[in-house]
């Protein structure tokens, strides 16, 4: 009887420590779905994934999934539980989703969706594509060191040493051959192109800097509009056999937190979230943080100039990126970061037209600026500068094809030349591509014909 009672006893006990433990896990929700025309089989079963995607040249870890079966027809709710306890500040992860009918692959999600950490929310819309649709990377395996020598107008040539990492950020080092002090590096994040033929690097500079992707080991510097330079001077960087790592040394600008005795630094640019080393110049960028900070760990924006090394963690193995200060300039607290930049979705933007036929375009006081925007079922709005514009649109991969274009009659004082030349560019277009911030689109012999800016999400 005794054995009994405490074995009932155990028992409880053992179920009350299972209840308190499932009362601390926490979840990531969304929902996921495409926008491609065709209904889902009946048995489709929907398979969605929260990982790690923290370690270069790995394998995502799965920390938790959720499997449905007969799914039925898009949008699908998700809800996937996790322990907290396995979450780590520094690390990145996201949420991806597949859909199949029975083994085969139908749909798949093909970017990458930030959850949790890093400033990331625990919600997340995954937009799936078809795989028909869904090219490979093409540089495959991440991450990368691309070198070459490239023409200079005034010294022998420019080394370039560019690092792709798998989390979209880059590192470059741009050396000019015999001059003292010839040493530039930057730091930012890299976007492809929609129809992956192109790769531009958003830093520190003026101007994203642009290349054709000719092979995976292979890309070619194009101009500052993305046109290829007429030369027979080389302007190839190749894929070395080995990735070797970049240390960037450079004037940074983040958000700054000192909360247990450790310095933390998120870079704007790339949203790389670092360790900072106590050493060098960290002594006054310690101290000026604590004086101005309104709560122990708030975020204060910081600028300084500062290396990025590769140290050893303080828990966990392997190298990190880890900020030296090394001279620090100044704490901005009403300051914060912008978002991170990242390819606009042709869907639900406002897209300004900004060059038509290789022209800058006009813009009449007192009248619409000429622009489109992709509504859901392949409906079209816009103004053509003068008038309103609808009409259907239909895509296909990178293709894209305009019909039922109409528009309304109002004679206006200005424009009515370009915006009858706008009309017509857009039944002659073929193909499309998105680049960062900008759509352009392209005829069937591939030349460009109107390039827009994405203004304003809805």
């Amino acid at each position: 009887m005794r054995i009994l009672l405490s074995a009932l006893i155990l028992l409880v006990l053992s179920s009350g420590a299972t209840t308190a433990s499932e009362s601390e896990m926490a979840e990531v929700t969304g929902e996921a779905l495409y926008f491609e025309r065709v209904a889902a089989p009946p048995n489709a079963r929907l398979e969605v994934v929260l990982q790690d995607i923290s370690r270069p040249g790995m394998a995502a870890e799965r920390l938790g999934e959720m499997i449905v079966e007969n799914a039925g027809q898009p949008p699908y709710a998700f809800r996937i539980e996790y322990d907290p306890a396995e979450i780590d500040p520094r690390h990145t992860y996201s949420v991806a989703a597949r859909l199949y009918d029975g083994d085969r692959l139908l749909f798949v999600t093909d970017q990458v969706h930030q959850v949790i950490t890093r400033g990331f929310p625990s919600t997340a819309t995954l937009r799936m594509r078809r795989v028909s649709s869904v090219p490979a990377h093409p540089f495959g395996e991440l991450p990368a060191t691309f070198k070459g020598t490239l023409p200079c107008a005034d010294c022998p040539g420019i080394d370039y040493h560019l690092n792709l990492l798998d989390d979209g950020v880059y590192f470059l080092r741009q050396t000019y051959q015999d001059r003292d002090g010839g040493r530039f590096d930057d730091i930012g994040r890299y976007l492809l192109s929609s129809d992956r033929e192109q790769l531009t690097l958003y830093g520190g500079r003026e101007a994203p800097l642009r290349f054709a992707i000719l092979a995976p080991d292979t890309l070619r510097l194009l101009d500052r509009d993305g046109g290829h330079i007429e030369s027979e001077l080389n302007y190839n960087l190749e894929r070395q056999p080995e990735f070797e790592p970049l240390e960037p040394q450079l004037l940074l600008r983040g958000m700054y937190r000192y909360f247990a005795d450790a310095g933390r630094f998120r870079e704007c640019l790339t949203g790389l979230e670092m360790p900072v080393a106590q050493e060098a110049d960290n002594r006054a960028l310690e101290e000026a943080y604590l004086a101005a900070r309104e709560s122990p760990g708030a975020e204060i924006m910081a600028s300084l100039e500062g290396r990025i090394a590769q140290r050893m963690p303080m828990e966990g193995p392997g190298l990190v990126p880890t900020l030296v200060p090394e001279r620090f300039i100044g704490i901005w607290p009403e300051l914060s970061c912008p978002p991170p930049m990242k390819l606009a979705d042709l869907r639900n933007t406002y897209w300004r037209l900004s060059l038509l036929d290789s022209e800058g375009v006009r813009r009449a006081p007192d009248q619409r600026e000429p622009h489109l925007v992709f509504h859901e079922e392949d409906r079209l709005a816009g103004s053509d500068g003068c008038n309103r514009v609808i009409g259907a649109y239909e895509l296909e991969d990178a293709s894209i094809e305009f019909s039922r274009l109409a528009t309304t009659r109002m004679a206006c004082p200005e424009g009515m030349e370009q915006a009858s030349r706008f009309l017509q560019v857009l039944e002659e277009v073929k193909q499309y591509r998105i680049i960062g911030r900008h759509l352009e689109m392209l005829d069937e012999a591939g030349n460009l014909r109107l390039r827009f800016e994405a203004v304003a999400l809805y």
